[in-house]
């Protein structure tokens, strides 16, 4: 692999999953529109009302990205909402 290709792959890599850390994520819609399968970083945090919620960013037939309605990382809300024990 040549150094630029090899580079390429580190910054695509890179962006993703600094994308992902953020909490973006990917979604995709069922063909009959009643189901959203997502998968971001944060799978095991509750999902709206109670934890926080996505908004659908870029749509494209189905597929798409997603991001934090109110541009503030998961991990954020989690520090909020944590039960110390």
């Amino acid at each position: 692999m040549s150094k630029a290709a090899h580079r390429a792959f580190q910054v695509t890599v890179f962006a993703i999953a600094g994308f992902m850390a953020l909490g973006g994520g990917f979604f995709r819609d069922d063909a009959d529109g009643g189901r959203t399968v997502t998968y971001t970083l944060y799978k095991n945090l509750p999902p709206a009302p109670q934890g926080p919620s996505f908004c659908k960013a870029v749509s494209i037939d189905g597929y798409g990205l997603m991001r934090p309605c109110n541009y503030q990382p998961p991990f954020v809300w989690w520090l909020h909402h944590r039960q110390i024990i």
